[in-house]
């Protein structure tokens, strides 16, 4: 019962933002989630999303797969295109965003001079896990089953099968399809 509350309240909070949410989609939207530019959003299956999390797709597009889980106190901030696989788990205070602000003209202040935009586009492939506090900015491809430790810096693609950590973040393991293990990467 308590499940289908959830959903009732998820498709209801979906509708209210705009958020292409469909009555059978079972997804579940939590409290105080700001939504900016709903109508690009598109939810899949059984996605979460936790309270307190900043949605804003400023007339791009914001995909969200099958089973993937957004943690509490995330901000996506997109201009032009995010894309999550299915079954991608993001931690508490993730930040992913597809531009920067402008700050070349010393004359006016960085918060009058806008975003940069860049035409950059986010991909978060299947089965990701990314770490508390990890922040992702830029043209980034992130690939199936990589994981991102807590307060890594993604600045640069990461392949399939990684752990990748750091500021910026470097790949530091990579699973092995031989061996069927996981592998330390040598500097």
């Amino acid at each position: 019962m308590v499940r289908i509350i959830k959903y009732f309240l998820g498709f209801i909070r979906g509708r209210i933002n705009h958020i292409n949410v469909y009555p059978s989609s079972c997804v579940y939207i939590g409290k105080r989630v700001n939504v900016v530019g709903g109508r690009n959003i598109h939810l899949s299956d059984h996605v979460t999303i936790r309270p307190e999390v900043d949605l804003w797709c400023g007339g791009a597009s914001i995909n969200i797969g099958n089973g993937t889980e957004i943690g509490q106190r995330d901000r996506l901030s997109i201009a032009n295109s995010l894309y999550i696989g299915k079954d991608v788990l993001l931690s508490p205070n993730v930040y992913i965003t597809d531009c920067d602000h402008e700050y070349r003209n010393i004359q006016v202040p960085v918060i009058k001079q806008g975003i940069v935009n860049r035409d950059n586009k986010i991909s978060i492939g299947d089965g990701a896990y990314i770490g508390i506090n990890a922040v992702i900015v830029g043209n980034i491809s992130i690939g199936q089953g990589t994981v991102v430790g807590a307060n890594s810096v993604v600045t640069r693609d990461i392949p399939d099968y990684c752990v990748a950590v750091g500021a910026p973040a470097r790949v530091i393991k990579r699973f092995n399809e031989e061996k069927m293990e996981w592998e330390k990467v040598d500097e």
